[in-house]
């Protein structure tokens, strides 16, 4: 029995491992596979907040197989009876299961994604950060619900000195066009 429990946690740990250093989850896909099992659903990864999370019921699952494996090793090797094992095994593989998935689903909360598309750049003020000559390139933040730095070009041909304001006009590969305003 000591050696099923093993075995079961091995795999739950060395596929937890795998999808963090390696983003295993996405080459295997299962998380397809788990929505037509209802597995997901048992760890609440299928709520409208997940999203695309991508491994994320496959990690909770991940997690449910390492936890429900080492407590039934220790279970096994303390000499419990099976019933006992087989019971708080279940609860704690599926409690760090739920955990996993709550964990997962926070970090991605946090992920910012608005980033400003050419559309809402253009019009946009800039403050520059750095003292540029007549032609050359400086640099400019963007603020708004995060802080972005860009490299500008002013297009008349202005000097621009730190804590100018100036706005883009165009984009031009990874160089914004901008007009100098203002210095503050």
């Amino acid at each position: 029995m000591a050696v099923i429990f093993g075995v079961i946690m091995l795999i739950g740990i060395g596929y937890l491992l795998l999808m963090i250093l390696g983003g295993v989850g996405d080459a295997f896909n299962m998380d397809g596979a788990l929505e037509s099992t209802g597995l997901d659903a048992l760890f609440g990864v299928d709520s409208p907040d997940v999203g695309e999370v991508s491994g994320l019921g496959c990690s909770a699952i991940a997690a449910f197989l390492a936890g429900f494996g080492a407590v039934g090793l220790t279970g096994t090797l303390a000499g419990w009876n099976i019933f006992v094992i087989a019971a708080v095994s279940i609860g704690f593989g599926y409690g760090l299961g739920r955990g996993v998935a709550a964990l997962l689903r926070y970090v991605r909360a946090q992920q910012s994604t608005r980033i400003f598309s050419s559309e809402d750049l253009l019009g946009m003020p800039a403050r520059v950060t750095i003292d540029s000559p007549a032609g050359k390139t400086g640099e400019a933040l963007i603020e708004g619900e995060q802080i972005l730095k860009y490299p500008i070009k002013e297009v008349t041909g202005a000097a621009l000195k730190r804590g100018d304001i100036v706005e883009v006009v165009n984009i031009e590969g990874r160089f914004l066009q901008v007009k100098k305003k203002h210095h503050i």
